[in-house]
C-alpha cells in the first residue's frame, strides 16, 4: 500500500502447477488495492469523508476524534477509536516553536502502516527477525505545521478560481484570486488579499495593476491600498474588485503587477518588489459550469497521476499562546481548507435542502397578488415590508400611432432602492389586464410589445412600447410590478456586541498598558473593567492594566453595566 503509483494493472494468471512465490501474493494484494485507490480517487477524491474532529481537551492536550478519510492517493485513513495527545508530543511541534512563530499551527493526518504480530523466519537470511512481521497493520500519522497545503487547485473553489501568489517575505503574503475562464462580455471578480505570516506588525500596501480586455470602473487599471493596519500573526484582509470583460471572439484577459508600481511598507521597512506577475484568464463563450467541466476532464487524469505523492489532510488549526518555553491551546478551527468528502447521500440531502429554498424563494415572489388601483395613472405599493412595486403608468401615444413605432415612458423610480431587480409588464385596458403576446387575444384595442430599460445605479426604468398594430388610441396603459432579485438579509446593525483592542498583547512583569473596549450600537455603555483570579495584576476603571510580578497568562474582562450579558474578554501573556 505504500506504492504511490495506479499504473499498469497487472494480475496473476494461474494455471496448474505454477510455482508461486511470495512476489505473487504481494503482486495478487497490490492490484486489488491499487483498483480500490484509482475508484477512491477519480471517483471521490481527497478529504475527510465522516468524523475526525479535533476537540480541545484542556489547555495542552487534544483529542482527535473517530472517523474516514482518503488520502492524495486514494488510500483509506482509519481512527476506528479518539486518542487523546499533548500537543507538544506530535512530531513537528518542536520545530515550529523553534522557529520562534508558534502562534498557531495546523494538524494534519497521512496514511501509514505498521508490522504486526511480529514471527520468526528461518530463510530470512540477512533480515533481522525483529523486523519480520506476519500481520502488516494500515494506521495514520500525525504531525504539526505552519504552511498550508500546496495543492489548492484539487478542492472545490479551485474547479472555477485560480491564486496567484504576487509577492511573498518572511512577513507577509499577497496572493490574487481570479476565475479559471471568464465568459465573453461577461463581469468577473478578482480578489487581492494580504496576509500576515509572522509576528504582529504594523503594514501599509500600495499595488497598481495594468487590465488589457476588460476594465474596472471604466478603467483599465486596478488601483490597490491599505494604509498604516495591524495585522496579527495569520491574519488576513482582501479586498474584490469586479472587472467587465470585453466582448471577444478569443483571447485573454491579462492583468500585470508591476513591480515599479508596487510600494510595500513593513514597520520601519520600505520594500519593493523585483518579480514583474502577469494573470492570463481565457476568454471563453461557454458558462462558469460548462467551462469547468470541460477543463476538469481534460486535466484531471494529469492533475492526480502527477499530484499522489504524499500528502496529509489538514484536520484543524490550532492557535497557540507561547509563553517563555511553555504553551497554551487558545482556539482549534475544524478543516481549515474545507477538506471533505461528500457522499452521494449527503449531496443528495443538500440538493433537497437547495430545492426547499427555490421553492420556498419562488413562492415568497409570485404567490402574491397586488391590488392594482385602475383609477390612478401610477400606482406605488408602500408596504415597507415588502420586496415587489407595482403600478400603472400611461404612455401617451398623441393622436395614434403607426406599425412598427415606438413610444417611451417618463423614468419610474421602482422604490426597491439600486440594484437589480426584475420588471415585469402587461397591458391593461379597461377592467382587463393583457399579459405575454398581444398576438393572442383580438379584442385588444392596442396591440404592442412591451420592454423596459433598468438603471441599477439610479433605481429606476424607463418602459418602452412598440406597436404591432396602428391604432388611433391616443394613449396606452401599462402595469409594471418590479420584484427583487434577492431576498432581503437579516439586518445585524443593531446587534450589541463588544469587543477589545487590541486581542492579543504580551507585557513585562509590572508593565502597565491601556486597554479600549469598543461597544457596538450601545453608544452611552458604562464598562466595568475586572480581572479573574488572584495576583493576576490589576486594572483602572479607564481600563489600564498593571500586570503582576510574576509570569503568567492572564485574563482580563470587559463587562456592558446595563447589559450584564454583553462582554468580552482578553489574554495577556506577562514574561520576564
Amino acid at each position: 500500500m505504500n506504492n504511490l503509483k495506479y499504473f499498469p494493472f497487472e494480475r496473476n494468471r494461474y494455471y496448474y502447477g505454477k510455482l508461486l512465490t511470495e512476489q505473487d501474493f504481494i503482486q495478487e494484494q497490490q492490484y486489488f488495492n491499487d483498483k480500490r485507490r484509482l475508484h477512491n480517487r477519480f471517483l471521490h477524491g481527497v478529504g475527510v469523508v465522516a468524523g475526525l474532529r479535533v476537540v480541545m481537551v484542556d489547555e495542552k492536550s487534544i483529542s482527535v476524534e473517530d472517523g474516514v478519510a482518503f488520502d492524495f492517493s486514494g488510500r483509506e485513513i482509519l481512527v476506528d477509536i479518539p486518542s487523546v495527545y499533548r500537543l507538544s508530543t506530535i512530531d513537528g511541534f518542536d520545530t515550529i516553536m523553534e522557529q520562534g512563530k508558534g502562534d498557531y499551527a495546523y494538524l494534519c493526518i497521512s496514511y501509514d502502516e505498521q508490522g504486526a504480530v511480529p514471527t520468526h523466519n528461518i530463510t530470512a537470511g540477512d533480515i533481522k527477525s525483529e523486523d519480520v512481521f506476519d500481520k502488516t497493520r494500515e494506521n495514520y500519522h500525525l504531525y504539526l505545521t505552519d504552511k498550508e497545503p500546496d495543492n489548492i487547485d484539487m478542492t472545490l473553489e479551485g474547479l472555477f478560481l485560480k491564486k496567484e501568489i504576487i509577492y511573498e517575505d518572511k512577513q507577509i503574503r499577497i496572493t490574487q484570486t481570479f476565475p479559471q475562464s471568464i465568459m465573453s462580455g461577461d463581469k468577473m471578480e478578482t480578489t487581492i488579499e494580504i496576509e500576515n505570516i509572522s509576528n504582529a506588525v504594523q503594514i501599509s500596501v500600495e499595488i497598481e495593476e495594468n487590465i488589457e480586455k476588460a476594465f474596472c470602473n471604466n478603467e483599465s487599471v486596478i488601483n490597490v491600498k491599505w494604509d498604516n493596519i495591524i495585522l496579527e500573526r495569520g491574519e488576513k484582509q482582501s479586498k474584490t474588485f469586479i472587472l467587465k470583460v470585453m466582448e471577444l471572439e478569443h483571447g485573454s484577459v491579462n492583468i500585470q503587477a508591476i513591480p515599479e508600481k508596487i510600494v510595500i511598507k513593513e514597520g520601519n521597512d520600505t520594500l519593493y518588489p523585483q518579480n514583474k506577475k502577469n494573470i492570463e484568464i481565457p476568454i471563453t463563450h461557454k458558462d462558469n459550469i460548462q467551462s469547468m467541466t470541460e477543463r476538469y476532464f481534460d486535466t484531471v487524469m494529469e492533475k492526480i497521476s502527477s499530484n499522489n505523492y504524499p500528502q496529509g489532510i489538514y484536520l484543524a488549526k490550532i492557535s497557540i499562546i507561547k509563553i517563555d518555553n511553555s504553551y497554551m491551546i487558545e482556539n482549534i478551527e475544524q478543516i481549515p481548507f474545507n477538506q471533505y468528502i461528500y457522499s452521494t447521500f449527503l449531496l443528495m440531502g443538500i440538493t433537497y435542502g437547495i430545492r426547499q429554498e427555490l421553492k420556498t424563494l419562488k413562492t415568497s415572489y409570485y404567490n402574491y397578488e397586488p391590488k392594482v388601483n385602475l383609477q390612478k395613472k401610477e400606482y406605488f405599493n408602500n408596504n415597507v415590508n415588502t420586496r415587489k412595486k407595482q403600478g400603472v403608468v400611461q404612455i401617451n401615444l398623441g393622436i395614434g400611432g403607426k406599425r412598427e413605432q415606438t413610444f417611451f415612458s417618463h423614468e419610474i423610480i421602482h422604490g426597491l432602492g439600486i440594484g437589480p431587480v426584475n420588471i415585469e409588464l402587461s397591458i391593461q385596458q379597461d377592467d382587463l389586464i393583457y399579459f405575454g403576446s398581444s398576438e393572442i387575444f383580438n379584442d385588444m384595442d392596442v396591440k404592442a410589445e412591451l420592454a423596459a430599460k433598468l438603471d441599477t445605479s439610479k433605481g429606476s426604468f424607463v418602459i418602452g412600447v412598440r406597436l404591432t398594430e396602428p391604432t388611433s388610441r391616443q394613449y396606452i396603459n401599462v402595469c409594471w410590478r418590479a420584484v427583487a432579485e434577492t431576498l432581503p438579509e437579516d439586518s445585524e446593525s443593531d446587534k450589541k456586541y463588544m469587543y477589545i483592542i487590541p486581542n492579543k498583547l504580551e507585557l513585562k512583569v509590572r508593565e502597565s498598558y491601556y486597554l479600549k473596549a469598543v461597544c457596538e450600537n450601545m453608544p452611552y455603555a458604562t464598562i466595568i473593567w475586572s480581572v479573574n483570579g488572584k495576583e493576576s495584576g490589576s486594572i483602572a476603571s479607564d481600563g489600564t492594566y498593571t500586570s503582576p510580578s510574576i509570569p503568567g497568562v492572564y485574563e482580563v474582562t470587559a463587562q456592558c453595566q446595563e447589559a450584564p450579558e454583553i462582554k468580552a474578554s482578553i489574554f495577556i501573556v506577562v514574561r520576564e
